[in-house]
């Protein structure tokens, strides 16, 4: 019996026979990729992976141990073949991602070209180093390809751009440049591109052009490119992607909006894009509200976003209208909003509660105000929750938190008027692994409920007006196990630390600072530990014991200063040999400085200063080569200082050597301390000559703060560390925090530079060469025995504030350059044997009289006048009195001129110029003559007669 079917049938059943035909070859072809247990290699191939090899000079993961030990090159590691034909279409040897160790090191030889039907290729997190061979543009079948952080270097080689199967390219942190990016436009089929952290700023007038050409583009990363946006008014739509889901363009140089622009122009964005990151681009909104405002809108239209990061861009804008440009989303998709570091104002809405999904939240260092809405506790999805530097207040309570049990990290740092107020008694449903409340409210007693919470890595709530004591429940929780940073300082926390069996885990950072804790210092807080700072307490037994353990200790940063501790200074550093701070100043320790203290060869900074330490300083201490800062002073050391110092310290940036009781010279090696910026061996009973080699000192010698790369791992930590300098007549801390205005907001301690070696018994004249110390702040020579005189070219050091000379046997007249030293505020050359006119100049005139006493011969204001001042004031007086009688004469001389020619031209012009005038002017002289000459005739006759 013969079956018929109807035609449409027919033509059904037929497609579905060929639609099952193509999902079982595709299936076998998939597995056959996968399942290589069978695959037999092919020769040619095995041969290219095995040269390969030989051009890894180092294996540090063991990547390439299995290659070689058999013939199947598709059962090596990192190897895949397809199952049919046995060809390598996966070669796979991805490096540490975790910024370790890279696994391979070497180059790449050309034998991959053999690999002809290689698709996917990832070397990447690996140090290959050189060019990137050109030859990879020649593997045609290449669909994959991820060299990031790979090591290359060179110009990137445009024939990459002949892979025209590849769909996905990763060359992030590619270490050369690339010229050009039209080899980009050649793949037409790429859907994912990531070129971050590669300078492309040659490309800044046509990445764009090329970018909105690829038509299947997906995912788009150019973070750190140096890229700018040129208007995209003028580019074509035509082959543009309607697809794009990932755009990351963070931390380049975009100055204004037009970013926007170009995403409005993309059609299909409504509903593929996912993820948009500009942020570090510090100038897209330049701080402007209606630039902030347009571009906001935008995202109207952008209900799939779920990632949109805003940090540092400038955006100035109001957080609820933020908020607001998702309003026309039926479902709020938003998972990670990340707004920080811009000008963000008002409070937080009530309708936060409307974005159900979000995840993280972070609008940290902004200008939040009014109180926190209780709407975040509608945020049930909530992970990370970061609203620190802003202005908010109000209360923090358990209503906002009780319903957030998926919450893993919460910030509110720096909002000075929030308080908390939250049960002792009270269990979160959330287990945190970060808490930040610096600076916040908690109020007199301990929050118990911190307690409750065993996976905390890093927890702060310092400057938490905290005046309790800690209850034994926080030192025998489970919280330590996984911490990292402690910071409980700056607190008014009481009591004792009893002494628990505990071993940390993390070497954490515990800070326990600025408190009122007394007794012993427990052994625990030693254990595993890598920074300790317990210093402004009130500690004052078992310093013996926590220094003497008795095995090796992890501590590098240990602060146990200003405390109560009158013990001597025990003898086993030898324990603490990965010390690189150690600071134990403003206790009352006595005895010597220990030998052991030579086996610290990683210290950097080293303060014992205001102690009651004596005896000399011992030979093993120029084994601490690494010294950066040496702080000794105000104690009783006595000796002499190793003429060798300089060259055993030639790291040394800070010396203080101030209130003791060294003896003998100033060592010629000093001037070996090229790094040197502060000296200070005041107060002392040295002798000798100042040496002639100051100009050596180059740190002085430069008005920058500028240091060896070699030194950076100690200047970090000068940085936050201080000091105590006398400065301008007064001792005052540096640095830490404190003094930070005197020179422009940075850490003072690095910019101030100076010498003062005053108070001793040194001899001999002011070495020529300080004038070259050009960095100077503040020079201290005073109460010495020196002689001879100022240096003439004084005035060179520009950046002198202070200056004192005073107690010596200077003589000779004071330098006319010491008027050009503008920053001058201090000056002290009193009691010397000074002679002549003090130079005029503002500077000088302004200091008071007290500056220049004590020095018989010196005259001139401030002081009393100059003999023959008196005289020479009064010959100005009549020199200005002849002065105004020639004024007179000369005035008299041009007005009889000017009078002359006045009435000599007003007659005669106007007889020049009229006739009947001139006639009858003549006319009245001729007359009158003829009449005196008559008067005349007849007056003479008359006598005549009579006679």
């Amino acid at each position: 019996m013969t079956v018929h079917f109807p035609p449409k049938l027919y033509n059904h059943l037929l497609l579905l026979l060929v639609y099952s035909l193509l999902t079982y070859c595709s299936c076998k072809v998939a597995s056959s990729e996968v399942n290589n247990n069978h695959v037999q290699c092919v020769e040619s191939e095995r041969d290219a992976l095995l040269h390969f090899k030989q051009g890894i000079r180092v294996d540090h993961c063991g990547y390439l141990d299995s290659w070689g030990q058999s013939q199947e090159c598709c059962q090596w590691r990192g190897i895949r073949c397809n199952n049919h034909s046995g060809h390598v279409v996966s070669l796979r040897l991805r490096g540490s991602s975790s910024g370790g160790v890279p696994c391979l090191e070497g180059t790449l030889d050309v034998s991959l070209l053999n690999l002809k039907h290689l698709k996917y290729l990832d070397l990447s997190s690996n140090n290959f180093g050189g060019q990137l061979p050109k030859f990879i543009g020649s593997l045609a079948t290449l669909e994959h390809l991820n060299l990031s952080h790979a090591g290359f270097s060179g110009v990137f080689p445009q024939e990459i751009g002949n892979l025209s199967s590849l769909t996905s390219l990763d060359i992030k942190n590619f270490n050369g440049r690339i010229e050009s990016l039209r080899w980009l436009s050649h793949l037409r089929l790429i859907r994912e591109v990531d070129l971050s952290y590669i300078d492309l700023r040659t490309t800044t007038s046509t990445w764009l052009s090329i970018v909105n050409n690829l038509p299947f583009l997906r995912e788009l990363r150019l973070d750190g490119c140096g890229l700018s946006l040129t208007s995209p008014f003028s580019l074509s739509y035509i082959n543009a992607s309607t697809t794009l889901g990932v755009l990351s363009l963070s931390y380049n140089n975009f100055n204004d909006t037009s970013i926007f622009e170009w995403l409005l122009n993309l059609s299909g964005l409504e509903t593929s894009l996912t993820y948009l990151d500009l942020t570090f681009n510090l100038k897209l909104f330049r701080n402007d509200l209606q630039l902030s405002e347009s571009s906001m809108k935008v995202l109207d239209n952008l209900c799939s976003l779920q990632t949109l990061g805003l940090a540092s861009t400038g955006l100035n804008y109001k957080f609820s209208n933020i908020l607001q440009s998702f309003s026309t989303c039926p479902q709020k998709a938003l998972l990670y909003l990340q707004l920080t570091g811009n000008q963000v104002w008002g409070s937080i809405p009530d309708n936060i509660g409307a974005f159900s999904s979000l995840r993280k939240l972070n609008v940290a260092q902004n200008q939040l105000n009014g109180t926190i809405t209780q709407s975040l506790g509608k945020l049930t999805m909530l992970e990370s929750l970061d609203l620190s530097s802003n202005s908010l207040n109000g209360t923090l309570t358990t209503t906002h938190l009780s319903n957030l049990s998926k919450l893993r990290y919460l910030f509110f740092e720096s909002n000075t008027e929030i308080v908390v107020n939250i049960s002792a008694d009270w269990i979160p449903p959330f287990q945190l692994d970060m808490l930040i409340l610096r600076s916040c409210k908690i109020g007199s007693y301990f929050p118990r409920w911190i307690t409750t919470q065993k996976h905390l890595s890093m927890l702060d709530i310092s400057n938490a007006s905290i005046s309790d004591t800690i209850p034994i429940s926080f030192w025998n929780s489970s919280l330590w196990s996984g911490i990292t940073h402690l910071d409980m300082s700056r607190n008014m926390i009481n009591g004792t630390i009893p002494d628990v069996s505990f071993v940390f885990d993390n070497l954490p950072q515990i800070d326990l600072s600025y408190n009122f804790l007394e007794g012993t210092i427990p052994s625990f807080l030693r254990n595993n530990v890598s920074t300790l700072h317990l210093n402004n307490n009130k500690f004052s037994k078992g310093l013996f014991s926590f220094l003497c353990p008795h095995k090796q200790t992890r501590l590098s940063d240990l602060d146990l200063s200003s405390n109560l501790f009158s013990e001597k200074l025990p003898d086993c550093w030898s324990y603490f040999d990965r010390l690189y701070n150690l600071h134990l100043e403003k206790n009352s320790l006595w005895g010597s400085l220990p030998t052991s203290m030579g086996a610290l060869n990683k210290l950097g900074i080293l303060h014992l200063s205001n102690n009651n330490l004596s005896g000399t300083l011992p030979v093993s201490l120029v084994n601490c080569k690494s010294l950066v800062m040496l702080d000794l002073a105000n104690n009783s050391l006595s000796g002499h200082i190793h003429p060798d110092f300089g060259h055993s310290f030639g790291n040394l940036v800070i010396l203080s050597l101030r209130s003791n009781r060294f003896v003998g010279v100033l060592p010629s090696s000093f001037c070996d301390l090229s790094y040197l910026q502060i000296l200070d061996v005041s107060n002392n009973y040295i002798s000798g000559i100042i040496p002639e080699c100051l100009y050596k000192l180059v740190s002085m010698a430069n008005t920058e703060d500028e240091f060896d790369p070699l030194l950076a791992d100690y200047l970090g930590e000068i940085y936050y560390d201080s000091a105590r300098v006398m400065w301008k007549r007064n001792e005052q801390t540096f640095g830490g925090g404190s003094s930070f205005t005197s020179f422009g907001g940075r850490n003072s301690l690095t910019l101030l530079k100076g010498i003062d070696i005053s108070s001793n018994k040194l001899e001999g004249h002011i070495p020529e060469g300080i004038s070259s110390l050009v960095g100077l702040k503040f020079l201290n020579l005073s109460r010495n025995n020196l002689t001879g005189i100022i240096v003439s070219s004084i005035g060179q050091l520009a950046s002198l504030e202070s200056l004192d000379l005073s107690h010596n046997h200077l003589s000779g007249e004071i330098p006319p350059s010491l008027t050009q030293i503008s920053s001058l505020s201090i000056l002290d050359i009193s009691d010397n044997n000074l002679t002549g006119k003090i130079p005029i100049g503002t500077q000088l005139q302004g200091f008071d009289a007290s500056s220049y006493m004590g020095n018989p011969g010196l005259c001139g204001a401030p002081l009393p006048k100059c003999i023959g001042d008196e005289a020479s004031a009064i010959i100005p007086n009549g020199d200005s009195k002849q002065d105004k009688k020639g004024d007179l004469i000369v005035g008299l001389y041009i007005s009889v001129v000017l009078g002359f020619i006045t009435g000599f031209w007003a007659v005669c012009g106007t007889l020049v110029l009229k006739t009947s005038w001139r006639h009858a002017y003549f006319r009245f002289y001729e007359n009158t003559r003829d009449k005196i000459y008559i008067t005349w005739v007849v007056k003479i006759s008359r006598a005549w007669r009579r006679s």
